[in-house]
Order: C-alpha cells, then structure tokens, then sequence
C-alpha cells in the first residue's frame, strides 16, 4: 500500500466484529418510527375497516419482499440503484471513482469487493450509503473534489456500511416505510406554504403545531383519547429520534474515515461543502430535525478524534 500523505496519520486498525451496542441503540432510536408505521396501520383499520388494514399491511410486507430482494441479491442491487435515481459511472469517471475506492478500501481489514459505485447526476455535492453496499457520489462532488478529498468522502460512505450491519439497516428502511410515506405525504401539502416566501418556515411551523389537536380531536371518537393522545406523541417523537440517529450515524462515519486516515482531508472536504449561515428559524429546525449535524461540530470531533 501507497505511503498516506504526510497531512494525515497513518490508518488505524479497522478489523472489528459485530458494534453489538451500535446495534441495540440503533434498534432503540429506529423503535418511535416502528410504534409510529404499526399505528398508522392500526388507524386506518380503525378509521376505514379492517379490510384496509390488511390490505396495507399485505401491501407493507410486499414491497419489503421486494425491496430484500432487490437491494440484498447483487444481480438485483442494480434496479434498487436505479430507484434511488442513481446511475452507473461514465467514462472517466468511472476510472476516478475506482481508483479511488481501490485506494480507500486498500487499508488492512478493509474488504471493497461486495459494494458497487454509482453516481447521482446532481449540482449539489454530496455521497450516499444505500442500505445494500451501494455507494453514491453526486456528479458535482466527483468532479469538483480533489483526489484526496474524493478518498475522504468515499470512506465516510464506507463507514456507514460497516458500522451497522446491512441487515439491520434494510429492515430499518422497511420498518419505517409507512411513516415515511405519511410524511412525504405532509411535505406535499406542506410545498403550499412556500406561496407565502421567506415567512414559509413559519407558517409550516404554526400549522404543524396547530394540527396536532386537530388530530386528536379527529381520531378521539375513532380509537379513543388515550390512543389518539400516543398517536400525536409518536408524531412529535418520531421526527427528533429518526434524526438522532442519523446524525449519530453520521458521526460514527466521520470516525471511520478519520481511523482510515483521512481526518484532515476530510475536514478540508467538508469546510468546502460549507454553506452561508442560515435563517434562525430555519438552523433550529436542522439542529432537531436535521439527517446532518452541523459541519462545524463534524469538523470538531474529526479534529477531537485526530488527537486521540
């Protein structure tokens, strides 16, 4: 293997069995996004009958069937890549993007060889980790980034891969499909508020509030104030566990790459991704709701994590 470059330590030990404790808080913070898809299901019996009940939890367990075999089984893994809008990577990116992952995963206990590299076609930078050893660069990152940032991003996604099993994070994803469909669902009605401009993130913040007696007033006759009561808790607790858990995953990632020894090159990529400063409204919101911490307290820990 290549000596790594002066700017960054030498790669740590990356062999590692099973994070059983990753694992179980995983399981915990994933558990209000379950409680909340079982309920969903359990309201619309309620609400419209038992046959629509069974016929969405038929439709539930279906689409899981199908998303297994899709993202588990390599000869399907492209389909899923597909449904994600990924794309396969062209000339020359293909050889860019190679070259860099055979220099990421060359590291000892690394093993590159059950993922495949895709590219989002986007202006946005930015990587992803599907939960099937997919990895994804957008077009923008893998053509702006330099090499050595390229490696770093690439190992952060690689650090999703290997810090939970991929299992865990299929079966995560299916779990969550029902509430995730009821909130795509609020964020098409929640598109009107952007009539009303820069006074959008408060007006969805007066409505989303305002609503949540609304539907417990709504659903009390149907399921009974106590249930309806869970119900609206699980709205408002879902949201803030979902999103603890996303940040805490990508924290772990950033770890990963820092251990592979690219903190510092990592670092340097992300302060390039960072962005003008942001409405207050708008930073508190992605400070509770957010997928990603902030990139400034990213840069901390990897500078922490650097010094260990």
């Amino acid at each position: 293997m290549p000596a790594p470059s002066a700017a960054d330590p030498p790669p740590r030990a990356t062999a590692r069995s099973t994070d059983y404790l990753a694992v179980g808080s995983t399981l915990v913070l994933a558990l209000p996004t379950v409680l909340l898809s079982v309920a969903i299901i359990l309201t619309l019996g309620a609400w419209a009958g038992i046959w629509l009940a069974i016929t969405a939890a038929v439709v539930w367990v279906f689409v899981g069937v199908m998303l297994f075999d899709m993202a588990w089984f390599t000869p399907n893994r492209a389909r899923f890549a597909k449904t994600l809008k990924f794309r396969r990577p062209i000339p020359p990116e293909d050889e860019r993007l190679a070259a860099a992952w055979a220099k990421v995963t060359s590291a000892p206990g690394v093993d590159g060889w059950p993922y495949s590299l895709w590219v989002e076609q986007s202006d946005d930078p930015n990587a992803y980790a599907a939960p099937s050893r997919i990895v994804a660069v957008t077009s923008s990152a893998l053509a702006g980034l330099k090499r050595r940032h390229l490696e770093a991003v690439l190992a952060h996604e690689l650090g999703h891969h290997i810090n939970v099993d991929p299992r865990v994070r299929l079966l995560d994803t299916w779990l969550a499909l029902p509430s995730r469909a009821m909130w795509a669902l609020c964020r098409v009605f929640g598109r009107i508020a952007g009539l009303f401009g820069s006074f959008a993130p408060y007006v969805r913040l007066v409505v989303a509030v305002g609503l949540l007696p609304v539907v417990v007033i709504v659903l009390q006759p149907v399921v009974g104030l106590t249930a309806a009561l869970l119900f609206v808790a699980l709205l408002v607790v879902e949201p803030l566990t979902r999103s603890a858990q996303q940040r805490r995953d990508e924290f772990a990632a950033d770890r990963v790459s820092v251990d592979l020894g690219y903190g510092r090159a990592l670092a340097a990529a992300l302060r390039r991704w960072d962005t003008e400063p942001l409405p207050r409204l708008i930073a508190l919101r992605l400070r509770f709701y957010g997928t990603h911490p902030p990139l400034a307290a990213r840069i901390r820990k990897i500078t922490v994590r650097l010094r260990e």
